[in-house]
C-alpha cells in the first residue's frame, strides 16, 4: 500500500482569490496546535516544533489561512480514523523540492515501521492549473472581483494586421495569431516599448521564434471605467493517498497483548463491526455499568 504502481487518490480543488487567501472558518481553528517541520527547521537543527496555526500564518511559516485551514482539517481527519497524534507531523517542502508553480506545500506525514511516510499533500498551486487549461482549451477560466464604485483601469489595446501576419508566417499563421491574442498586459507593454525604440518583438512558440514587426500589430494605451476585475483563481489542493492512510491506520492501531494475542483496535467510526451494550433487565445498578462502558466506545 505504500509503494504501488497504481493508487487511489482523493483530492480537493479549492479555488481562492490570489489577493485574498483568507478562509471564513479559519477563526474557528486558529488555536489548533500542529507539529510542524518547516523548511527552516530542516535546514537548521532538524527538529520539529509545535505551534498554533494562527501563529504560524502570522509569522509567515504557513503561507496563508486557507492552506492552514486544510492542514488542521487533515490533522483532525487523521486523528478521527485512528492515527496517533504523537506520530503525525506536517513537513514543509524545501526550496529544492517545491514545484516551480507552488508558493507553499506541506505533507502530512505519519510515523510507521518504515519511518515517516507522506499520507497527504497540501499545496498552494497558485494559478498554474487553470492557466494551463486555458492555454489548451482557449477558454477563459476566470472569476471576478465586484466593485461598489467604478474603477478607472489602464490597458493596452492590441490590433493585429492578420493579412500581413498570414503572408509572413504562412502555415504558422494561426499559431502566431492565437499567441498574440492571449498576450498579457505586461507582454503587450514590452511589445509597445520595443516598437517605440524601433525594435522587433520576438515570441517563441514550440521552440520556434517569430519576429513581430510594428506593421503587424498596433498598440494603443487606453483607459476605461469598470465595475469588476477579472482574475485567474489560485488553487489550494489537499491530495489524500487512501491506501497509505489505510495502512497507517492499521499499523497505528495494531495491538499486541501478549505473544499470542494480537488484534487491531480500530476507532468506532471506521470499525467494520458495531456493537451495543444493553441490559437484559431494568435495574439501576446495571444501567450505571452500561453508562460507564459506553464512555469507552
Amino acid at each position: 500500500l505504500l509503494r504501488v504502481r497504481e493508487f487511489t487518490l482523493a483530492e480537493i480543488e479549492y479555488f481562492v482569490d490570489p489577493q485574498d487567501k483568507s478562509h471564513p472558518k479559519f477563526k474557528n481553528y486558529k488555536n489548533h496546535v500542529l507539529t510542524l517541520f518547516s523548511k527552516q527547521a530542516q535546514a537548521g537543527d532538524g527538529k520539529t516544533f509545535e505551534m498554533t496555526v494562527g501563529e504560524a500564518v502570522e509569522k509567515g511559516i504557513i503561507n496563508n489561512e486557507t492552506l492552514a485551514y486544510f492542514m488542521v482539517r487533515t490533522h483532525l481527519f487523521l486523528l478521527k480514523v485512528g492515527c496517533k497524534n504523537e506520530g503525525i507531523r506536517f513537513r514543509q517542502h524545501r526550496e529544492d523540492e517545491m514545484a516551480h508553480y507552488s508558493s507553499d506545500c506541506w505533507d502530512a506525514e505519519v510515523l510507521t515501521s518504515y519511518g515517516w511516510v507522506e499520507l497527504v499533500g497540501i499545496a498552494d498551486r497558485s494559478a498554474y492549473d487553470l492557466t494551463r487549461h486555458t492555454e489548451a482549451t482557449k477558454k477563459d477560466l476566470v472569476a471576478a472581483r465586484k466593485f461598489t464604485q467604478p474603477k478607472l483601469v489602464k490597458f493596452i489595446d492590441l490590433k493585429l494586421n492578420k493579412q500581413l501576419i498570414g503572408k509572413t508566417f504562412k502555415q504558422d499563421n494561426k499559431l502566431v495569431v492565437e499567441y498574440l491574442e492571449t498576450l498579457g498586459e505586461e507582454c503587450k507593454a514590452q511589445m509597445k516599448a520595443n516598437f517605440e525604440k524601433g525594435e522587433k518583438y520576438v515570441i517563441t512558440i514550440k521552440d520556434k521564434q517569430f519576429e513581430i514587426t510594428p506593421e503587424m500589430a498596433t498598440l494603443e494605451a487606453k483607459e476605461k471605467n469598470v465595475m469588476e476585475e477579472k482574475y485567474v483563481p489560485n488553487v489550494i489542493e489537499p491530495a489524500f493517498g487512501l491506501g497509505r492512510i489505510i495502512y497507517a491506520t492499521w499499523e497505528h492501531n495494531f495491538v499486541m497483548r501478549s505473544k499470542e494475542r494480537t488484534f487491531i483496535a480500530l476507532p468506532p467510526k471506521i470499525a467494520p463491526y458495531k456493537c451495543s451494550i444493553l441490559t437484559v433487565v431494568c435495574n439501576e445498578e446495571f444501567e450505571k455499568v452500561v453508562d460507564l462502558l459506553g464512555n469507552y466506545t
